[in-house]
């Protein structure tokens, strides 16, 4: 008869037999070791390089198939193939804020408008400087805390598709995590665009908004058309609409919050 040694799990205690590599209970990895630096740069470049699940399969993933991404993680149950998308839009979001910083395309030189408007700051009549400092603290919240935005965003649009497609059984908290895919990607993308044309073009504001609402239309009209597993190019216009439709909710959302702002502060 042969013995099997056994020890802990240092993450729930549990027994563990020498030839485990996993603990059966929480799944941890049975042989934990000290960190050091190699050990530190192996696991931020396995974390985003894992051929399973990391963050550039999920990244090309998101490019090229959004819908099926999310379909497949949604809706079939394919969790352990996809990087987690929650922490995916949380990692996205805070490179968000830190570009928005370094370029600062609402308040900063992106944005003439907002320059020329601080130089004839002196010339505004005394009953509509206060309106005029809280669009310029509209506008600064927007730009320092991009991340609430985009979280608020996020429901918004999918209360919209849900309401939509409604009829397809598909629940609001499974088109929620489909949003979040979606928005996460858009997210990377803004902040490309972002650096391109604001710190190399210096472009305005306007013109970057423009184009990348126009990217979101067509990009949310593929995803969803991917998403419900459509195979009929008129589905395309459905899944239009409803992303046209999805935008302009939004943009009332948020541009009603902001007038009320202005107006009422």
């Amino acid at each position: 008869m042969t013995l099997t040694s056994t020890k802990t799990c240092p993450n729930c205690t549990a027994d563990l037999e020498t030839e485990f590599r996993y603990c059966p209970s929480c799944g941890q990895d049975a042989h934990i070791h000290r960190f050091n630096l190699p050990h530190i740069f192996h696991e931020v470049f396995h974390a985003f390089t894992h051929a399973d699940k990391g963050v550039f399969k999920l990244t090309k993933a998101l490019a090229t198939q959004p819908g099926i991404a999310a379909r497949e993680y949604v809706l079939e149950g394919k969790r352990k193939k996809y990087f987690n998308p929650f922490t995916f839009l949380l990692l996205v979001l805070g490179l968000n804020i830190t570009v928005n910083s370094f370029i600062k395309p609402y308040t900063g030189r992106a944005n003439p408008a907002a320059t020329s408007a601080q130089q004839v700051s002196p010339a505004i009549p005394k009953a509509s400087q206060p309106r005029t400092e809280r669009q310029r603290a509209a506008m600064a919240f927007i730009e320092k805390h991009i991340n609430i935005v985009g979280l608020v965003a996020i429901p918004v649009f999918t209360l919209v598709f849900w309401l939509y497609f409604r009829r397809t059984d598909i629940n609001y908290a499974e088109h929620l995590v489909a949003n979040v895919f979606f928005s996460s990607f858009f997210s990377l993308v803004s902040i490309i665009v972002t650096l391109t044309l604001g710190l190399l073009l210096n472009a305005y504001l306007p013109f970057l908004n423009r184009l990348l609402l126009l990217f979101q239309l067509s990009y949310l009209t593929v995803a969803y058309y991917q998403f419900l597993n459509y195979n009929r190019p008129i589905q395309y216009f459905k899944t239009g609409a409803a992303t046209l439709l999805a935008l302009l909710s939004w943009v009332a959302f948020s541009s009603g919050a902001i007038f009320i702002y202005i107006l009422l502060g």
